[in-house]
């Protein structure tokens, strides 16, 4: 039985994929690699196949496929890692160390992007701290299976079941945040633009925090 899984989200990243899944094996360590796929119609799959790692399909939505995911996975220490996010070099120590006391529950990495920018910058330094508006699944999300369990998993929500993940898990433990950042890729800030794409971000978590309901907020975001 692995030690860790970790559990992939898709749709359409044959653009990321490959390098993640080279990333994931360079670690010496027993991991399992669910991908967990949203309909892609690109290479992604195959790519997947490739690399002879757990498949299995959900409709497009994080909360359905990280629950999708979920269940096939056999490891003790669940990893919830997006297709475009790279974990530190020192992230199984830092993870072996902070499940050594068995109080410990979930925690997630400071966040860093793979460009460089001043804005995004000063929100990275902002993420070493565990707050609604800091703390989200790009980060990666580090979780006792057991734990996850306890809280029903992942609302089954297309869009910020980080968040409710987050919200459910502090009435019980706190997140703990690694001394240690993912690198994730700044793609989504250039495709508008830096300033735009955050001003989207701030209005469709207005409209989350508003109770609007997140599966409405998802087809805002990238049609029905």
């Amino acid at each position: 039985m692995p030690l860790y899984s970790v559990i992939i989200p898709t749709l359409n990243e044959e653009e990321n994929l490959e390098l993640l899944l080279n990333h994931l094996r360079s670690f010496d360590e027993d991991i399992e690699i669910i991908i967990s796929d949203g309909g892609s119609r690109d290479n992604t799959i195959k790519i997947a196949e490739s690399f002879n790692v757990k498949i299995c399909r959900s409709s497009p939505g994080k909360g359905l496929q990280l629950n999708e995911g979920t269940k096939y996975a056999e490891g003790k220490t669940l990893i919830y890692l997006h297709a475009d996010t790279f974990l530190p070099q020192n992230s199984f120590i830092l993870i072996n160390d902070f499940f050594c006391n068995s109080h410990n529950k979930i925690a997630t990495f400071k966040l860093s992007f793979d460009t460089e920018n001043f804005l995004m910058k000063l929100y990275c330094r902002a993420t070493k701290f565990d707050t609604i508006f800091t703390t989200f699944g790009d980060q990666a999300i580090v979780i006792e299976k057991e734990f996850l369990k306890s809280l029903g998993g992942f609302p089954n929500i297309k869009l910020f079941e980080d968040v409710e993940l987050f919200r459910n898990a502090r009435k019980v433990a706190p997140i703990y945040k690694f001394p240690a950042a993912v690198i994730t890729s700044g793609r989504r800030f250039y495709k508008k633009g830096i300033i735009l794409t955050q001003l989207f971000n701030i209005y469709y978590f207005t409209l989350y925090l508003m109770k609007v309901n997140p599966d409405k907020i998802y087809e805002k975001y990238f049609g029905k």
